[in-house]
């Protein structure tokens, strides 16, 4: 039967209302928080049928940015992607961002100041050193280093308080002292830190140690090495009598360090709040032989508990080519507020501090375990990596810590020699 061209228009327009917008997403995430962004986006699409999110995993750091890039300049881009606060400065000056308007936050249901305001503050000064303004992304949350530890191991080692925690260590002396007691008593190596093919932790604790001194590396918008040579050293040379003493692991590939940790061949791991998922997953299926808690990276110099941190955020790339249409950017803005709303305490059971002040607020999260025994004193200690574009995640600086500071963890170099070589990295960088 052939329709009538009236019918035929009633029809196709009927079909065109009830088509489904699929957005298109790409994030860096593996391991617990992998799946938990997975379980956000599947509840997303099965809550209902106007938006399909087709979420593909992409390798973490310098490959990422590497093919946002490129994507950029081919215009062929995700409509929403995962972006580290941290690289927002490298970003910015590629020319990769797209910046969200008050009316783009708002299809969401958003506004800036439902965020974290030291991330809003961080993201407007990038884009103030770019030459631009602009809000260039919607963070997510905070992650930051924490000490996961054994407390079967700390108790037989004598360091373990009657309240089940850590007993408190108030300088490195002290820090020292509680490795140096877990290793004679239990012969459990102290500390597990991936350093083989992983600069970025190699970096997360030099920083902290660098920034509880009063270390900056930035003053006033540009890259100041005046610190390097005494706090920057004295920090390094704090890892590598660690290292000389067997009090941390030396040249292990980041997988291994975890493996270390979870099979009680460790008594403490320094990793990222994003491993939190690992330990309670591996708990809850019984592969945990011991049990565990986490606390803050210690304050090591008197009240100066500063921590390095980053946050991730959901990002829309630059596409001058084929930019968003208004009914994508509905759907993109749609998945947005979902994810900070619905899905914040799921992305919170990821281990992270979500930024999203209402998700902050609430019961479920404040009761949320094991994130209470560190999310209070790490989202106050927590700093943000420099704002220069050198920074950040997949920037240079990564990989010349782990080129120049993995030599002297191995006793190959001296400390002097690891900040020296650093120094002339860094001054390679902003020519």
């Amino acid at each position: 039967m052939r329709l009538s061209p009236l019918l035929a228009l009633g029809l196709a327009l009927t079909s065109a209302a009830h088509a489904q917008t699929t957005v298109v997403f790409w994030d860096f995430f593996g391991g617990g928080d992998g799946a938990r962004m997975k379980q956000i986006v599947d509840q997303f699409n099965a809550s209902q049928t106007a938006i399909k999110v087709e979420r593909t995993t992409q390798t973490w750091g310098n490959p990422f940015y590497t093919k946002v890039h490129t994507a950029v300049i081919s215009g062929q881009t995700p409509d929403v992607m995962t972006y580290h606060l941290s690289a927002t400065p490298a970003g910015l000056q590629r020319k990769d961002l797209r910046a969200f308007s008050t009316a783009d936050l708002a299809l969401g249901g958003l506004k800036s100041s439902d965020f974290q305001s030291n991330l809003v503050a961080t993201l407007t000064t990038d884009a103030k050193n770019a030459g631009t303004n602009g809000l260039f992304g919607i963070p997510l949350d905070t992650h930051t280093f924490v000490v996961y530890y054994n407390k079967d191991v700390l108790k037989k080692a004598g360091v373990l308080g009657a309240d089940g925690k850590l007993m408190p260590m108030k300088s490195v002396a002290d820090l020292t002292k509680t490795l140096q007691a877990i290793k004679t008593k239990t012969g459990v190596t102290p500390i597990a830190l991936s350093s083989n093919q992983d600069s970025a932790s190699v970096w997360r604790l030099w920083y902290s140690l660098f920034l509880q001194q009063g270390g900056s590396l930035v003053k006033d918008g540009k890259l100041s090495l005046t610190d390097l040579d005494t706090k920057g050293r004295a920090a390094l040379q704090i890892m590598a009598d660690w290292s000389k003493a067997g009090l941390i692991t030396k040249n292990v590939t980041y997988p291994a360090g975890v493996a270390l940790f979870t099979a009680g061949r460790a008594a403490m791991m320094l990793n990222g709040n994003w491993e939190v998922p690992t330990m309670v997953d591996a708990k809850a299926k019984s592969q945990l032989k011991f049990d565990y808690g986490i606390m803050s990276f210690p304050a090591l110099y008197g009240n100066n508990g500063s921590t390095w941190a980053d946050s991730h955020m959901l990002a829309i790339p630059s596409n001058a080519k084929t930019p968003l249409s208004p009914e994508k950017l509905k759907a993109v803005m749609t998945f947005i507020g979902y994810v900070n709303k619905q899905g914040g305490n799921t992305w919170a059971g990821g281990g992270h501090i979500p930024a999203y002040l209402p998700t902050q607020a609430s019961a479920a999260y404040k009761g949320m375990q094991p994130n209470t025994q560190y999310s209070a004193t790490s989202a106050k200690d927590a700093r943000l990596e420099p704002t220069a574009p050198i920074f950040g995640v997949g920037g240079p600086v990564y990989d010349a810590i782990g080129v120049n500071f993995t030599p002297v963890l191995l006793g190959q170099a001296t400390a002097d020699q690891g900040i020296a070589k650093l120094k002339t990295a860094l001054q390679s960088f902003v020519k």
